[in-house]
């Protein structure tokens, strides 16, 4: 049986947001402040976007030294929700894992039958659940295997 993300989204913590007229500054203060790769961006209760450490990254390797890039807005770099894939509850591990590889992308937020955020996954969160699956497995058929459940 295929697990659905909607049982990491269950052991997830508040997703951090920001908003789209923050500055880069206060985005990147926030991602480190939280140890996070990724923040939501939110306009209102509505989806905004996605701004990630690799965003800022290419705004500062496009950016002119003398443009102050503290002062920039959110709104600027992050990658708008027309772009950016959105899962559902009832995705399966596997099916955002092969999205995640197949765009070259870290994060995926998941949102309700409504269009609501409910979380934000990660690759890490993905490979966690799917890595403690493979060696319980694992521990079950050597168990097996060597017999140690009775007949």
């Amino acid at each position: 049986m295929s697990r659905k993300i909607r049982e990491i989204c269950n052991m997830k913590k508040k997703v951090i947001t920001i908003a789209p007229d923050a500055t880069i500054k206060e985005a990147v203060d926030c991602l480190n402040k939280n140890n996070i790769g990724c923040l939501v961006v939110m306009d209102g209760a509505n989806i905004a976007g996605i701004v990630s450490e690799r965003d800022v990254l290419r705004k500062l390797a496009d950016t002119d030294v003398q443009l102050d890039i503290h002062s920039l807005k959110t709104s600027e770099i992050m990658t708008p929700k027309e772009k950016i894939i959105v899962g559902r509850l009832d995705s399966t591990l596997e099916y955002l894992m092969c999205c995640m590889n197949e765009n070259k992308i870290r994060h995926i937020p998941i949102v309700d039958n409504e269009g609501s955020l409910v979380c934000l996954t990660s690759i890490r969160d993905i490979i966690r659940v799917l890595l403690k699956d493979a060696k319980t497995e694992a521990q079950f058929l050597s168990d097996y295997v060597q017999g140690k459940y009775p007949a």
